[in-house]
């Protein structure tokens, strides 16, 4: 499913040998997806060409925001070099808690126009300052033939975090072509078009992003301050252990394995994102009314959690799995000497959404 960025570039999306290249910085590491379009049985797909990770330390990402440019500059440098990428062009994906998604209706403007009436737009939507925040409009098909309205997503962003993200990449010699929302990205790689309505969950180490597609039309778009490492934290404090240890049993153990201390932790730790989860079901029950949501996709580090599955799903009522990101990736190659499963590993669902956008 395609949809548009929320920032384009005069640099070209495509680079020249006709790949496009998904960058997606996150609180553990920067991870690259190399993909190129074509046809299979004369419908368009994507294959991959490079995939892979160099992790990143704790704290040079905090909650989506770029808090350490240098280290998060070397991070994309040793990236290129190790996997030998050669493409230039990239397009990055971004996220942070004041990110706002709404709906919104517009007269057909040229563009110009638009982006000179967006802010009297966001003005009674968007609790920042107007000229501290990044707006786009994401058109949602075409306009209406006896209005001329538009139909589609008013996307705001603070402006810092933003050009914090887009300096650290290009210190690293490489040129942001677009600037793309990570759950809209995510949205790309994990729905499935076979499904009506669906709720794409990614669970990161800091943030979790919701997007509640209809139709592959976003409804509901939330990242929340919560994540895989605040369950860490939640074990070494009430345990006793170190931050490695508590990383290792919440890996091994999760919430159904054998020491049921770790199991017990884990649940109380998870329950206010379950929450958080249950609420932005509940908030699209209530305003798309007839529309029922089918499944839950989850993706995302978090999502290897053991019992997680269960959980969400007993929570929801709905079923509920882990998606490979690669779902809808023709071919399973490896880049270089890498072999493929170690190259699937590097995969997220951001990465390989951002390319597919403008790739597919």
């Amino acid at each position: 499913m395609k949809h548009s960025q929320i920032g384009v570039s005069r640099v070209g999306a495509i680079n020249p040998d006709g790949h496009a290249i998904g960058v997606d910085i996150g609180a553990t590491a920067v991870r690259a997806a190399i993909l190129s379009p074509g046809t299979n049985e004369g419908r368009p797909s994507v294959t991959v060409h490079g995939l892979g990770q160099v992790a990143l330390p704790v704290g040079a990402v905090i909650n989506g925001v770029v808090t350490d440019q240098a280290v998060v500059t070397a991070a994309l440098k040793q990236l290129w070099e190790i996997n030998r990428f050669e493409c230039r062009n990239v397009i990055v994906g971004i996220t942070n808690q004041q990110v706002v998604v709404r709906d919104l209706q517009i007269p057909n403007l040229p563009p110009d126009q638009l982006a000179r009436a967006l802010p009297f737009q966001a003005r009674e939507i968007v609790a920042l300052p107007i000229d501290q925040v990044l707006l786009d409009f994401v058109q949602l098909g075409e306009p209406d033939p006896e209005t001329d309205i538009l139909t589609g997503l008013l996307v705001a962003t603070p402006r810092q975090p933003v050009l914090s993200a887009v300096a650290a990449v290009e210190k690293a010699g490489l040129r942001v072509a677009r600037v793309d929302l990570s759950t809209f990205a995510s949205l790309r790689s994990i729905a499935d078009a076979e499904v009506s309505v669906e709720a794409v969950v990614d669970l990161g180490a800091h943030l979790t992003n919701i997007v509640i597609h209809s139709h592959g039309i976003p409804k509901v778009v939330r990242s929340i301050p919560r994540g895989a490492y605040e369950l860490t934290q939640r074990l070494a404090d009430d345990l006793g252990l170190s931050v490695e240890e508590a990383e290792r049993a919440k890996w091994e153990n999760g919430l159904n394995g054998t020491n049921k201390q770790v199991s017990k932790t884990l649940d109380m730790a998870l329950r206010p994102l379950l929450a958080e989860i249950r609420s932005s079901i509940h908030y699209f029950a209530s305003v798309e009314g007839t529309a029922l949501l089918e499944r839950v996709s989850l993706t995302g580090g978090g999502s290897a959690l053991r019992g997680l599955t269960q959980t969400v799903a007993d929570l929801v009522g709905l079923p509920t799995s882990v998606v490979n990101p690669m779902q809808h990736v023709r071919n399973r190659l490896a880049n270089k000497d890498v072999q493929a499963d170690e190259a699937e590993g590097s995969a997220s669902a951001v990465s390989l959404g951002l390319a597919m956008g403008a790739a597919a």
